[in-house]
This record gives structure tokens, sequence and C-alpha cells, in this order.
């Protein structure tokens, strides 16, 4: 566990990252899984490119990981980020609520609000519905809605979230992800998750940015619930 551990803090080498502090996601996108009541669950995220630089090409800056923690409460949860690589502002915070958890139809409704900041600069203030279905084997489907602070993402501040997941079994896990729109936000994932222990997991996901300007990143994601 040291190990994965020490790999998802210094997997961060980016060129150009967008900044995201999310609550229960699938891969980018918030899901419609909230955290159980009275349980904390750390999250670190990192992202590195995923071409090799040109020759003479800058390294930029090393990015620290985004750290997370999200608290459950009865058919809600909230958490805080610190993302290390904004020291002037590095503090995001998150918010979900279960508004609609149909265990016959297997049919989910949540709405929340993410990527709150605490500067006029850094508060894209994502407020979001996303409703999922899950089908007889085991697959989820979610399609939902974002609208975000013009001020931070510009005019680009609209979204379409979908995605579909899959459990494989009680170790695996796959999944595709979609943010709409050419803002910092707006992407393709694609990627898998291992459980290496009863209480933690490991994402790792490529991801393809729909604004040319970023770079496609790798990105590892451990997530440990207390």
């Amino acid at each position: 566990m040291k190990k994965v551990l020490l790999i998802a803090l210094v997997l961060s080498f980016a060129l150009v990252v967008p900044v995201s502090a999310t609550p229960s996601t699938i891969i980018w996108i918030p899901s419609t899984d909230i955290q159980p009541a009275n349980k904390t669950h750390l999250g670190i995220d990192n992202y590195f490119t995923a071409k090799p630089l040109a020759s003479g090409q800058s390294t930029g800056a090393f990015t620290s990981p985004d750290y997370g923690l999200t608290w459950g409460g009865t058919n809600f949860e909230y958490g805080i980020d610190y993302i290390a690589s904004q020291p002037s502002n590095p503090l995001y915070f998150n918010a979900k609520f279960n508004l609609l958890n149909n265990e016959a139809s297997k049919v989910n409704i949540v709405a929340g609000v993410y990527n709150v900041g605490t500067s006029k600069a850094t508060n894209q203030e994502v407020k979001y519905v996303l409703t999922s279905k899950t089908i007889s084997d085991g697959t989820r489907f979610a399609l939902g809605y974002g609208v975000g602070r013009r001020e931070a993402l510009g005019s680009d501040n609209k979204m379409i979230l979908a995605s579909i997941d899959k459990q494989l079994n009680d170790k695996w896990w796959v999944a595709v992800d979609y943010q709409g729109g050419k803002s910092a936000l707006g992407a393709t994932n694609v990627g898998f998750s291992y459980n290496f222990a009863p209480n933690a997991s490991v994402i790792f996901a490529y991801d393809i940015y729909n604004n040319k300007d970023y770079k496609n990143t790798i990105t590892t994601q451990l997530d440990i619930n207390f």
C-alpha cells in the first residue's frame, strides 16, 4: 500500500492540466454515488502528460496532486480539496444531495455543486443535476447537465455530463465518462480501477480534452475509505 501511495503522489508531471475538485466521481465527472453516512473518503488525484515532450520543450513546474476529503451524511455528502499547485487559492469545496434512490427501478438522481473556489478567478461553481440507470447485467448509464460560472470558465460554461460504468467483479471496474464544452472541464475519459484492499482502490485512466490547447493526460486516482 505504501508503494501505491508513493506512486500516486509523484505521478503529476504536466504542462497544462485543468483544475478539478469534485465529489464522488466516475473518472472525471460526478457520479450518482453518495458517500455513506459517517464515512470519510480520501482521494489523491494526479495527472501527467501522455506524450513525451519534444526536444528542447520545457517540462513545466512540478504540479502537486489534488488531495480531497469527502464526508457522508444522510442522503448527502460534502467535501474539500487542496490543490497545492495553486498556493494563493488552493481550497475548493463541493456538495451533493440524493434526490431519488429507487431500488426497484435502479434509478438514482442527484444534484450538487463542485469546484467552489475561494476567489473570483478560481470559483468555477459548477451546479449540476445527474440521473443514472443500472440495467440487469450491472452496467450503469448516467446523463446530466451542468452550468459553471462564466467568469471562471469563459463563455462555454454549460455542459452535458454522461458516463457508462460497470463493476466486473469484486476487484475490477471499468468506465467511460464525458463532460461537454471546451472550457477547462470538457473531456472524454476512459479507464479502470483495481481494489487492492477492502477499503482502497486506484484508478488508471486516459483523458482526452475537448479543448486542444490542453494536452491529453494520464491520471492515477487513489481512493481510500475510512
